[in-house]
């Protein structure tokens, strides 16, 4: 029997994070039922030679309900995500009910732990599934997904979620970018030229006499080491050459300037 309630700590609403994922429509007569299925944590790092981690999975709504769990390797290539599926990692229980108010403990497993140069990446797909046609329930209903980044670190790599509040902050070193112009887009290419992934956020363009400007103001994305994205992003106003670009790395306290990366325009 799984336990009633997990850690206080593992189990947080996540229905308005960017990365938690999106909720898929069932069409049905009636009223709303918005999807019950919440999961934690929503990031999950494997420290070198590390075997196994752990999600919960929580049931707030009052009917039972049933989830799909499964692993795909993330990958960047042609500037975008790229997800295939792997046996890389194995999801145990890979599908699941649980029971109104309820939880239940995953485990997932590395297969073949080895040495890795680079941090090898991937995304836990949770997929909340329609329920049994005995008990249907009634009203229209959202089934959640969540997609979960998870990470395999390279020798003497530091989780970045044990890391300390005095911890240094990224190496924006590691980034190269350039901007791309096309059909009055503008695009903006970054390369990561690390051995760990780096999560950028609150992207802003800096100049010394104007106004800031705000070009993404919470999550841009990941750039996996070794790899490089595009993103098209929307201006305001158009860049002056004499700016920087400033953005929050991984989860530093303070934004930074991004080096060697021109205005483009």
């Amino acid at each position: 029997m799984s336990p009633r309630h997990p850690p206080a700590s593992r189990v947080a609403s996540l229905r308005g994070l960017a990365t938690a994922a999106f909720a898929l429509l069932l069409i049905a007569a009636g009223s709303t039922h918005a999807g019950n299925l919440q999961v934690a944590p929503i990031l999950l790092e494997f420290a070198h030679g590390q075997h196994s981690q752990t999600l919960w999975l929580a049931n707030t709504g009052q009917h039972p309900l049933r989830a799909q769990i499964r692993v795909q390797q993330w990958t960047q290539a042609g500037q975008q995500d790229v997800l295939q599926p792997s046996d890389a990692l194995l999801a145990s229980p890979p599908l699941i009910e649980i029971a109104a108010g309820h939880s239940q403990l995953v485990r997932l497993v590395q297969a073949e732990p080895g040495i890795n140069d680079l941090e090898k990446a991937f995304r836990l797909i949770v997929d909340e599934l329609p329920g049994d046609a005995d008990t249907p329930v009634p009203g229209l209903q959202f089934l959640l997904r969540y997609s979960i980044p998870v990470f395999v670190l390279p020798p003497g790599a530091v989780p970045q979620l044990e890391r300390s509040g005095g911890r240094l902050p990224t190496d924006a070193h590691h980034l190269q970018g350039h901007w791309t112009k096309e059909r009055g887009n503008l695009s903006l290419v970054l390369h990561n030229h690390g051995t760990q992934r780096i999560r950028i956020s609150q992207l802003r363009w800096v100049t010394p006499t104007g106004p800031d400007i705000e070009l993404s103001p919470g999550l841009l994305g990941y750039v996996l080491p070794g790899a490089g994205v595009r993103w098209t992003l929307p201006l305001p106003s158009p860049l002056h050459g004499n700016g920087t670009l400033h953005a929050r790395l991984n989860d530093d306290t303070d934004p930074q300037a991004l080096p060697q990366i021109a205005a483009g325009q």
